[in-house]
């Protein structure tokens, strides 16, 4: 399955990660950022509905630097400091940071301009290693914030420190060598929640999309030695 589901993003197929029973038991619907296209987008939030985001290493984002949100928060008083995430039920941290919109676009919310910022910020990935000391300056000048793609950032070492959509998919990306970013939406059902296991396991199927579980993924970056810290 592990081997089905990086073959399908490497070719530019999404795929459906399941993270844990304990966890949010929830299911995202994913795709190399670097294949996002509008009709992407469009499946995500017709067929997904949850909010469309997109990853970056920490690795990369401290180059730029970008804080998490509830760190940034957390360092000012008054009332953002009543906003971070110490009473976060499904796990210690989150892996947000600032929302971004790709400069050229207008508003930034149409399929079309969703897809050019997060294709953008796949191809900034992608030069980053070249940038030297202009990282920071390139990318304020490609994004803005707030924005309507919502950036999210991947623990360094992947599941040693967190076991989110975020590291799932970042590390299935980087193990498909492909950019590490992926793009992602949770899959919501039309009972007013998140999708079951069991319905998403039906999508994936009516769809002919690879359905795979995190402990599968983490069980084998547990045995990994190329990638994050390789293995617990």
């Amino acid at each position: 399955m592990l081997t089905n589901a990086i073959d399908d993003l490497r070719h530019g197929k999404p795929i459906l990660v399941f993270d844990d029973e304990k966890r949010e038991g929830e299911t995202d619907l994913m795709i190399a950022s670097q294949y996002i296209t509008p009709e992407y987008i469009r499946q995500m939030r017709q067929d997904g509905g949850g909010l469309i985001c997109v990853t970056i290493r920490q690795q990369e984002a401290e180059r730029i630097p970008l804080p998490y949100m509830d760190d940034f928060l957390s360092r000012y008083g008054g009332i953002s400091g009543l906003f971070t995430n110490t009473d976060l039920g499904y796990d210690v941290s989150s892996a947000f940071t600032f929302s971004v919109n790709l400069r050229k676009n207008y508003t930034g919310i149409s399929d079309i301009e969703r897809a050019a910022t997060i294709s953008g910020i796949s191809q900034y990935i992608s030069e980053l290693g070249g940038l030297n000391g202009s990282a920071q300056r390139v990318f304020a000048e490609r994004f803005r914030s707030p924005g309507h793609v919502f950036l999210l950032i991947s623990r360094a070492g992947y599941f040693a420190q967190r076991r989110g959509h975020t590291e799932l998919g970042t590390y299935l990306v980087e193990r498909a060598g492909l950019v590490p970013s992926i793009a992602m939406v949770e899959m919501l059902s039309n009972s007013g929640r998140s999708m079951t296991k069991e319905e998403a396991r039906q999508y994936a199927s009516s769809h002919s999309l690879t359905f795979i579980e995190g402990r599968t993924i983490i069980d084998e970056w547990s045995h990994d030695k190329s990638n994050g810290y390789g293995g617990l």
